[in-house]
């Protein structure tokens, strides 16, 4: 085996790796699922579905308090690091959240839909 495949196969390990870093948050997962039913979202309503399924799809459960936590996280910290990524794109302007169609996310991150979690 030459050494540019065995660069290329260390490339595409380390990029299946981050991905699995990347996706071993569940809020993170939530999110995807989000964007993939509703397509883009205002970032306040992504959080309040977020929200709404980290209380089992009951929003009477989610409390406001609640919600505005998993805002400062998803702005904060989630969709600034799934952005990074190129897995969603964040227009901070208008302040929407959408996945990052051109930069192929669904398919790259595809195979990882059904893989547990490393808890």
């Amino acid at each position: 085996m030459s050494n540019r495949e065995t660069d290329c196969e260390a490339a595409g390990s380390r990029v299946h790796d981050s991905l699995r870093d990347l996706l071993a948050h569940e809020r993170r997962r939530r999110v995807l699922a989000c964007l993939r039913e509703h397509g883009s979202l205002p970032l306040s309503d992504l959080a309040t579905e977020v929200a709404r399924r980290e209380h089992d799809g009951t929003l009477a459960q989610a409390r406001q308090t609640d919600e505005l936590c998993v805002f400062l996280a998803l702005s904060n910290v989630h969709v600034p690091r799934l952005a990074e990524a190129d897995v969603v794109a964040y227009d901070r302007d208008r302040n929407v959240v959408a996945l990052d169609e051109a930069a192929d996310a669904p398919d790259r991150l595809s195979s990882f839909e059904s893989t547990p979690s490393p808890e």
